[in-house]
């Protein structure tokens, strides 16, 4: 019911709309929406077919239509002569189809069609209409019986004299034609083949070339040297994969050429060579083209980033007489190529493939676009807002939806679905929003069902939104539910069989037989000659055991559909093998083009007990089809199963000189040869464990909640780069804890060769697999227990030709378990230059010549479990481990960067609207004023989550906050590109493989016209243009064609991360001080506070102050008001102005008094470890200024002065200026501890050494006499 809902209304094609309740859409209100209604409904009494169904549409579609007047216009319609004009027909066609009456719909289709061909109306809207009725028809195929035979002559002779009718409505008949004649044709032969090719007019000799580029969206814009002429047999290779671009070997079947050797994917080109007679107007249409040549003319060209730009799909031109070279750059290496007359009949064109010849004497000229929709959209897509009625957006929506652009035809429908929305607009809403590209899914869903539920109260009639909401309401209560809504909409539209059939779903979901087969042979009989009710009828009787009458059904299926496998399921099904091949050589006699039928009758032959008769069966098969690598595969098994270890290597090689691609022998290959390659360096894991118990005896013990007894992996590495990984792991069960984490394990990837549990005893428990459960239980795990994993992985080669290879980073240490033995062996081709990045103390490996290969084998034993110690830098970073690799380039890395952070997303007309809203006020040509508009509003509105895609993120205002403001930029025509910042705080890269690490923070670069300006997009509270400490004043790498180098200034927002203080206190003789205290927070600091500010309750603002921010430096203190100033304002210091009381600033002590130690920052709290194993992590800046001064009563005696000094450590500064002043003490300090990396040993002592001195230097007491 779902599919057959989404489709229904297809009657506007696959497209989609935005609902008003994403803030994206407008309400407008057209001039020629607004009154046409009203001025339609004077058509009724009119004797006037066109007129009246014009009316008909637009109470179906425009704005104020109702369903009240939809009914009376249509009744209207039916006392009318029948022929009628186009909108006649149409009208009363999609009123019917829409209202469950699909056998008169496609009546009302075909006549549309008859009245489009001689049609006075307009150019381009005749067209659209002609499309539609052509579209729609074909989409009833499943819904009435006997369309085709009953529409037969009309449809051959409109393709034989298409008139006026339109290419895209021809080429809908065509493929009608094609598919039907399919299933009359009783051998599927070249003749057939020949006459498919001829009246589609697709050319019969293609030529492909490629792949060229590197496999990113940004080829398909390149120009490569395929499009010039003629070609060699082999091109240059490409710069960057290194792959070598060439003709392929191609066989074609009909109108598609494809390509029968292995290819990579990239950017592929077709020629052909076309002759005609005499100058003509041509179209061209060439399948998953993105550019299209005539002569070296462009006739078509898509770039994808341009909004609507797909529904380009033919192109027009003008030739002379003589040869002609036809080009198209495609995405794909399979094509095919339509010449055709401007009515889209064929061409009838001679082709050929010598590219010696000349061609292109007389030059080409291309013509206007022949594509019914392009000047709109274009339109549309540079702003402009046509003044267009309804029909014609009906139209053009439909049309665009054909092309699978969604938010095109959600664009052209906006002004359709507003407050007074016709129910058919609605319906047609609800059935296409879920497509729409643009919008989240979230949204998607939301206002689906809003609009069925608005299009269902607006007429009742619609059955599509009724049957949807039943369904919906079903999933959320349950089916039972839906049983009495389903059985009355089956009752209400008896010729929709979709609710019937879905009725009988529900009822075979629930259990209910009975009902399900009254049902299914209530439609039977209503619908003699269906396929989906005979076929119901027949999986019902089937299934309750009535075989005598299920096959009389059966027998009727196949009178509909010879191609119908029906005897070969139900002879399948009951293990009746010789009844199935019988079957499948029947169908292989009419079908001999079906080459799954020879395999399918090999397996049934086998399952039947007659291997031998299985394997002739394939080599007959096999001496037709020599490339079929399908077949080879099969009987490569069967050799190799009886022993013969080479059978696949030699299917392969075979498949390969014979012109096949054999990519799933090749995997089956890989797959077992890698197993049987990595076979002597399997381990036997019960002689470790019985070594390791043996070690325990001896008095030793590894720590750790669990044991790593066994760590282990071998990888082969192919010189194609390409590898198989074997894993084996064995951990000892030490703790319940150790118990808990490893109950559950995630299936192994690749060849499981062992997953067990070995208890102390000796026995071995397996799991045993859960339907639907993703982990599998580790049986009856206990302390003391093993737990084995080992398997294998194979790894497909990152590069063409093994040019680069990146192996695993294998770590020999970890947390939590002691390691008892790891290892990690690697067998690498010798003629490869290997790189090993080695991190910690692991011993040099041990080197063994193993032929054309070298051997490496790196060991650790006894490794307790690795220090954890706070505040350390990534365990990855300090961790003994090896990582091996070849070719690795920084460069190159880039350059794959730069294609990844191209933006292909195309910029919708109604982000653009939005982006434009946002950035009122800001000047046009200001970029700088536009670019913080929208960051602003980016950081007010959208919350952060895993969504990537702009315009998704702004829609939805959730996603990546990054993505959002780039596409806003974008839309506004700021300048805006990525970059890769070097991290500072980064681990020193250890070789070629790790230089890329450094580089790892994302930041944004603005052309703002005045300069360069920095900033990332990530945090709700960052100011515009602030950037990370760590990155500032580092290189940056521009990620742009050519990757310029530039060095990330220091901008206004990137102030000091930390915190200001000034104040002043009040001291009494009593010891109590009144306090003003103004504190800003500045960079990442303000970013936090503001943060944390955020989430505290107005009310609760004192408490929180006080006891959190004010206690630590000023103790006692009780907050009497608290002003927080700039919290809004991101790009000044978040200030927060506090006034308190303290009860006792100072103490007596003696005859004097003792100032308390104030603003302490406890300094030693960084390095809280006296010796440290792993480098300490200073991830943020601390930065602290304090200027505050006390004024005391007369009566006390100040000190002459007051000790100060200032301690450095490498670029750490504390300063303490602290003053008397007159009667008053003034406190100046200021304290910088930079984000760094402090290593272990002599630089950390040292750095523990600072802190404690910073510590007394600054927090001691000051005394003070009477």
């Amino acid at each position: 019911m779902r599919a057959r809902t989404l489709a229904l209304f297809a009657t506007l094609g696959a497209l989609a709309l935005t609902p008003l309740s994403s803030g994206c859409g407008r309400d407008p209100a057209a001039p020629s929406s607004s009154t046409l209604v009203r001025d339609l409904r004077a058509a009724s009494g009119s004797g006037d077919g066109e007129r009246v169904g014009r009316w008909l549409l637009a109470e179906l579609f425009a704005p104020g239509g109702e369903a009240k007047q939809a009914t009376e216009a249509r009744k209207q319609l039916a006392a009318l002569p029948k022929e009628r004009g186009v909108y006649a027909s149409l009208s009363q066609a999609l009123a019917d189809e829409g209202h469950g009456a699909p056998r008169a719909a496609a009546d009302a289709f075909v006549a549309t069609l008859v009245a489009a061909r001689e049609s006075e109306v307009r150019d381009g809207e005749r067209e659209l209409v002609a499309w539609m009725a052509a579209h729609r028809l074909v989409a009833l195929r499943g819904s009435v019986a006997d369309l085709w035979k009953k529409h037969k002559a009309t449809i051959d002779d409109l393709v034989a004299r298409p008139g006026r009718l339109g290419w895209r409505a021809v080429a809908e008949l065509v493929e009608w034609w094609a598919v039907e004649s399919f299933d009359e044709v009783k051998v599927i032969d070249k003749a057939y083949d020949a006459q498919v090719t001829a009246r589609m007019g697709c050319v019969k000799g293609l030529r492909i070339a490629g792949p060229f580029g590197h496999a990113t969206a940004a080829d398909r814009r390149r120009s490569f040297p395929a499009e010039g002429a003629p070609w060699p047999a082999a091109f240059p290779p490409d710069p960057v994969r290194g792959s070598t671009p060439r003709v392929l070997k191609t066989d074609q079947t009909r109108c598609v050429a494809s390509a029968v050797e292995p290819t990579l994917d990239g950017i592929f080109y077709v020629e052909t060579y076309v002759t005609t007679e005499a100058e003509r107007e041509l179209l061209i249409a060439v399948q998953g083209s993105v550019k299209v040549w005539v002569d070296d003319v462009p006739v078509v060209e898509r770039d994808l980033r341009d909004w609507g730009v797909w529904q380009r799909f033919g192109g027009a031109v003008r030739v002379g007489k003589g040869r002609h070279r036809v080009l198209a750059r495609i995405v794909g290496d399979s094509a095919s190529v339509r010449v055709l007359n401007r009515d889209g009949s064929p061409a009838g064109l001679a082709s050929d493939l010598e590219a010696g010849k000349p061609y292109g004497l007389t030059p080409a000229v291309a013509l206007p676009s022949p594509n019914p929709i392009d000047a709109l959209v274009t339109a549309i897509a540079r702003g402009a807002e046509p003044d267009i009625d309804p029909v014609v957006r009906i139209l053009a929506a439909h049309a665009a939806g054909v092309e699978a652009m969604q938010d095109v035809a959600a664009v052209l429908l906006e002004p359709l679905v507003g407050k007074d929305a016709a129910p058919f607009a609605l319906e047609l809403a609800a059935s296409l929003v879920g497509r729409d590209p643009a919008l989240p899914d979230e949204l998607r869903k939301r206002s689906e069902k809003m609009f069925h539920q608005r299009a269902a109260a607006a007429d009742p009639k619609l059955w599509v939104s009724r049957a949807w909401l039943t369904l919906e309401e079903a999933e959320q209560r349950g089916l039972v539910d839906s049983v009495e809504p389903m059985r009355k909409l089956v009752a209400e539209f008896p010729e929709v069989i979709e609710l019937g059939d879905q009725l009988a779903r529900i009822y075979g979901k629930l259990g209910w037989r009975a009902e399900r087969m009254r049902v299914a042979r209530d439609l039977a009989a209503r619908f003699p000659k269906s396929m989906p009710a005979l076929r119901l009828l027949l999986a019902a009787l089937d299934d309750d055991g009535s075989l005598a009458e299920a096959d009389a059904v059966a027998e009727r299926v196949k009178r509909l559909d010879p191609d119908v496998e029906i005897d070969i399921d139900r002879a399948l099904a009951r293990r009746d093998w010789k009844a199935a091949v019988a079957e499948l050589k029947k169908l292989q006699a009419r079908r001999p083009d079906r080459r799954d039928l020879p395999g399918r009758i090999a397996d049934a032959l086998t399952r039947g007990g007659d291997p031998s008769a299985a394997a002739a069966e394939l080599e007959k098969a096999l001496a037709k089809k020599p490339s079929d690598s399908g077949l080879r595969l099969r009987l490569a098994d069967r050799a190799y199963a009886k022993g013969d270890v080479s059978a696949l290597r030699r299917a392969l090689a075979e498949t390969l000189q014979a012109g096949g691609k054999g990519s799933d022998i090749r995997e089956a290959v890989e797959l077992l040869e890698g197993a049987s390659a990595l076979e002597p360096y399997r381990i036997d894991g019960r002689s470790v464990i019985k070594a390791f118990e043996a070690w325990e005896k001896s008095g030793k013990h590894m720590d750790g909640v669990a044991a790593r007894v066994l760590d282990y992996s071998a990888v082969w590495v192919h010189p194609d780069g390409s590898s198989e990984m074997l894993e084996h792991e064995i951990l000892k069960m030490q703790s319940q804890e150790a118990i808990g984490k490893e109950s559950e394990q995630e299936p192994p990837s690749g060849l499981v060769l062992r997953l067990r549990v070995i208890k102390p005893d000796g026995s071995v428990l397996e799991p045993e697999p859960v339907a639907g459960k993703p982990t599998l239980t580790m049986p009856h795990l206990e302390v003391g227990d093993y737990l084995e994993i080992e398997h294998i992985n194979p790894t497909g080669p990152e590069s063409y030709k093994g040019r680069s290879y990146r192996g695993p980073h294998w770590f020999f240490r970890e947390a939590d378990k002691g390691y008892w033995r790891s290892e990690f062996v690697t067998i690498t081709p010798k003629d490869r230059p290997l790189e090993i990045e080695v991190l910690g103390q692991v011993a040099p490996p041990k080197l063994s010549d193993k032929g054309t290969f070298v051997e490496r084998r790196w060991r650790m034993d006894e490794s307790p479990p690795a220090p954890e110690e706070p505040d350390s830098v990534s365990a990855r970073e300090f961790l003994p481990s090896v990582r091996v690799g070849w070719g690795q380039s920084f460069e190159d890395t880039l350059a794959k960067l730069v294609d990844v952070a191209n933006d292909e997303t195309p910029l919708d007309p109604r982000l653009r609207r939005r982006a434009l809203e946002i950035a009122r006020g800001a000047g046009p040509g200001d970029r700088e004023a536009l670019a913080r508009k929208a960051y602003d509003w980016v950081l007010d509105n959208v919350e952060n989550g895993p969504e990537n895609d702009g315009r998704r993120a702004v829609l939805g205002k959730s996603g990546s906050r990054q993505a959002a403001f780039s596409h806003l930029l974008r839309q506004l025509g700021v300048p805006v590109t990525f970059a890769i910042a070097k991290n500072k705080l980064a681990m020193p890269p250890r070789g070629k493989m790790s230089e890329i690490e450094g580089y790892d923070s994302l930041v944004l670069r603005l052309e703002t016209g005045k300069g360069i300006r920095w900033l990332t997009v990530k945090d709700k509270f960052a100011p515009y243009g602030y950037v990370p400490a760590e990155v500032r004043g580092q290189t940056a790498v521009v990620l742009v064609p050519g990757t310029p180098r530039e060095t990330i200034a220091v901008g206004a927002a990137d102030v000091t991360d930390g915190i200001g203080i000034k104040g002043r206190a009040d001291l009494r003789e009593d010891g109590s001080a009144t306090i003003e205290l103004t504190q800003s927070f500045t960079g990442k600091v303000g970013i936090g506070m503001r943060g944390v500010f955020d989430k505290v309750p107005e009310g609760k603002r004192l408490d929180f102050v006080e006891s959190r921010l004010l206690a630590r430096n000023l103790p006692g203190a009780r907050v009497r008001d608290v002003q927080l100033e700039n919290m809004t304002h991101l790009g000044e210091p978040l200030v927060m102005k506090v006034k308190a009381e303290v009860t006792q600033l100072v103490r007596s002590e003696g005859a004097g008094f003792a100032l308390k130690s104030l603003f302490p920052l406890h300094l030693a709290q960084l390095a809280t470890l006296p010796t440290r194993q792993t480098p300490l992590l200073l991830g943020a800046s601390s930065h602290f200024e304090l200027d505050f001064q006390i004024v005391v009563p007369a009566s006390v005696r100040m000190p002459a002065e007051l000790p100060g000094g200032t301690l450095r450590d490498g670029e750490r500064v504390v300063m303490v200026k602290d003053a008397v002043e007159g009667h008053s003490l003034r406190l100046v300090r200021v304290i910088d501890i930079p984000a760094a990396r402090v290593q272990p040993g002599a630089e950390y002592a040292g750095f523990v050494a600072f802190v404690q001195k910073a510590d007394a230097l600054v927090e001691r007491e000051i005394a003070l006499g009477r």
